[in-house]
């Protein structure tokens, strides 16, 4: 069986000691290949959603950061939308596979984008790599249909 990796960060949402910026840290993360899922835990007064029941786009630094990396973000403002949120975590881990490229030997950043013949499916990815050496590029991907 397959090994499947992730970063799960539990955190209220609110970036306040940041050392790094979410392209910085999407950058290591690229690096070695895990994609990062965010769990904002709040309360639902603080909820951005207005009564936190929906989980709707969510716009900032932490939802990018795991975009980048081929994650998500959630927002947990009841026990029950966190454990939602874990469920979607393990399923998608569940349904992840690698795809090998052969990377750029130009250094810096390269974007990527990987796509599915069946428009029913949605892959998430990471957003790009950072290279330097000539070699094969390895991207875990996660598919979940719509």
């Amino acid at each position: 069986m397959p090994q499947r990796s992730a970063v799960v960060v539990l955190t209220d949402g609110i970036d306040t000691r940041s050392r790094l910026t979410s392209e910085q840290v999407a950058t290591i993360s690229s690096s070695i290949d895990i994609p990062v899922y965010i769990i904002a835990l709040m309360s639902t007064i603080d909820d951005p959603r207005q009564g936190g029941t929906a989980q709707e786009e969510i716009s900032g630094p932490l939802p990018t950061l795991a975009r980048w990396t081929g994650g998500e973000m959630f927002m947990a403002s009841a026990p029950a939308h966190a454990s939602v949120a874990a469920r979607q975590i393990v399923e998608e881990l569940r349904h992840q596979y690698v795809i090998a490229f052969e990377a750029s030997n130009r250094q810096g950043w390269r974007a990527l984008e990987v796509r599915a013949r069946d428009s029913g499916l949605t892959v998430r990815a990471r957003a790009g790599y950072s290279s330097g050496n000539s070699g094969v590029g390895v991207v875990s991907d996660a598919r979940t249909p719509r």
